[in-house]
């Protein structure tokens, strides 16, 4: 069903079923498709869907890479791709010009193979802690499960790091565009082992808090780095959970307001970066022109709303 015309390039069809926001976020991603992409629209948003999407690549540019801010990133995502492993989602990676997967991927990709620009990046967002990054891995979950949460929890993104104390850290990072938490709520053993222990960042008898649909997702993938940090004999002495959200999805924002009032006051273990903030400190990092054109291109396909407002209001009118 992906076999449209190469000159059908106009935004394309919407949802009628998004919020204000995944609606806002949607349509540019349409309006980057057609107006800087110049490519087609296809379908989605799963591999077999048949509905026309403005926010979806044809299977054809996606497998060519269009979903990345350039080769390198590209090339980062095909190898992990090619691994075959964990949840990702090879037409979700490649076609959804919408997911936070291939935000994930364009936002820190380059970091994987270029780890003298991790540890500078990393050392904006973590002042005063950051020696030196030893390793940038997409999609990550330590093997075996059993050992932690016994289950398929993973990090968008997954930083482990030499601390100026010469002790090994981490950091696992979720990553949000305008998916919603997961609103199945998840109970095991596992979990309730490792939100127990003293050491643990939650207050007191907040485990039913915790266990809430709006908040279930948020403490499964923190209970995976403090599972990391404090299971017997672990290599790391610290770790922390970050979550990058943008800064106009309301939802999250009320979400990790509530999240954080579960959590002890002296709790470091938990860092939330809007987006917009992240990009801001990163760009201040004394990054090459390589590097600042890829933060302009993140920052034109996924900040930058001001660059489609004319198309949008002509699209309500």
């Amino acid at each position: 069903m992906d076999k449209q015309p190469r000159d059908h390039i106009d935004i394309g069809p919407q949802y009628k079923g998004d919020n204000p926001f995944a609606a806002r976020m949607r349509f540019h991603q349409s309006w980057y498709r057609s107006k800087i992409l110049e490519a087609p629209y296809g379908t989605g948003p799963k591999a077999g869907s048949t509905t026309w999407y403005g926010n979806m690549l044809t299977r054809e540019d996606g497998e060519r890479g269009m979903n990345f801010l350039d080769p390198t990133i590209f090339d980062v995502a095909s190898r992990r791709l090619a691994e075959k492993r964990g949840a990702i989602d090879p037409f979700r990676l490649l076609c959804n010009m919408l997911s936070s997967q291939p935000m994930c991927f364009n936002l820190f990709g380059k970091l994987v193979d270029d780890l003298e620009l991790a540890t500078r990046l990393m050392q904006a967002l973590l002042p005063g802690e950051i020696q030196a990054v030893t390793r940038v891995v997409l999609e990550y979950a330590p093997e075996p499960a059993r050992n932690y949460l016994n289950d398929r929890t993973a990090f968008d993104a997954f930083v482990s790091y030499i601390r100026l104390d010469g002790n090994e850290s981490f950091i696992g990072i979720e990553t949000k565009l305008v998916e919603a938490f997961s609103a199945k709520e998840y109970r095991s053993q596992f979990y309730d082992h490792w939100t127990q222990d003293p050491r643990a960042p939650w207050l007191p008898d907040m485990l039913p808090s915790l266990q809430a649909k709006q908040l279930n997702q948020l403490w499964r993938d923190h209970l995976l780095a403090i599972a990391m940090s404090m299971i017997p004999g672990s290599r790391y002495t610290s770790g922390r959970f970050m979550v990058v959200y943008h800064p106009l999805d309301l939802e999250c924002r009320e979400a990790l307001a509530a999240y954080k009032d579960l959590l002890k006051p002296n709790d470091t273990t938990f860092v939330e970066m809007p987006l917009d903030s992240l990009v801001e400190l990163w760009n201040s990092a004394g990054s090459p022109t390589e590097q600042k054109v890829w933060l302009n291109m993140f920052s034109l396909r996924y900040l930058d709303l001001q660059a489609s407002e004319d198309d949008f209001l002509a699209h309500k009118a």
